[in-house]
This record gives structure tokens, C-alpha cells and sequence, in this order.
């Protein structure tokens, strides 16, 4: 799996889970958030997700390159406004968002997050036969 490809879909999952969770509850409101605090648990949930997704970046970009990402990859500035913001021409950010998204899809695929079904513990049919092949099942 490319990189690129695993940062696109992981940032997919990101957003939508971004999205459910503001839905529910807004982040500025932490009195009501017992519901999105970690509990021990078999799969991680989408509040996990979120921040598993932002730690993979940290680890993987230098500090100009962390905050574009933070910009516009976690925050969801839109690319004008981010591009301007950063002060980067067009060539620039395209650069800078090409190397964001490979480097940190190395990071997402070094963790296990890509794919997120397995992150999230699903169990595919190959997992399942690596599973029956590990019990000796046949």
C-alpha cells in the first residue's frame, strides 16, 4: 500500500469521526464529555482514533510541515485561507502536502492504523484464517 493512499483514507476516517464527535458533543464542552473519556475496552473508539491520527503527525513531520498539517489536515482550514496563512505559493503547498501525506502514511502504516478495520478490531476473512491457521484450525 502506498503511503499517500493510507493517509487519504485514514484522514477520510478522521474527518468523519471528527464530525460524528463534534456532532454529539462540542470539544469546548468538557463537562458533558464522560461519555467520550477512555474506557478500557476491546476496540478503540472514534475519540481514539482522533488523536492516534494527530500523534502519527507529530511523530512524523518537522515543526513548518506539523503545522500545516495541524492547519489544515486537523483543523479543516480550507486550502486558500491556509495557503495564504502559511505564506506558501502554490508550488509550495503542494510540496508540503505531498511530503505531509507520505510521511505521515509511513507513520500510519508503521502504527497499524491503515486499514482502519483493523485498527478498529474488525476481523476480516484473511485475519480469520490467520486466526483458524494460529488455533490450528481447519
Amino acid at each position: 500500500m502506498k503511503p499517500v493512499t493510507a493517509f487519504d483514507i485514514c484522514h477520510e476516517v478522521y474527518a468523519s469521526a471528527r464530525e460524528i464527535m463534534n456532532s454529539r458533543m462540542a470539544t469546548i464542552q468538557m463537562a458533558h464529555a464522560s461519555k467520550f473519556l477512555w474506557r478500557p475496552d476491546l476496540r478503540p473508539r472514534l475519540v481514539e482514533y482522533v488523536a492516534d491520527f494527530a500523534r502519527a503527525g507529530e511523530r512524523a513531520l518537522a515543526p513548518s510541515r506539523l503545522i500545516l498539517f495541524r492547519l489544515h489536515y486537523l483543523g479543516g482550514c480550507e486550502y486558500e485561507r491556509a495557503r495564504q496563512r502559511m505564506g506558501l505559493s502554490e508550488v509550495g503547498w503542494t510540496n508540503w502536502t505531498d511530503e505531509i501525506r507520505r510521511d505521515v502514511g509511513r507513520e500510519l502504516l508503521r502504527t497499524g492504523m491503515f486499514p482502519p478495520s483493523r485498527y478498529f478490531g474488525e476481523m476480516t476473512s484473511i485475519d480469520t484464517r490467520r486466526a483458524e491457521d494460529d488455533r490450528g484450525v481447519a
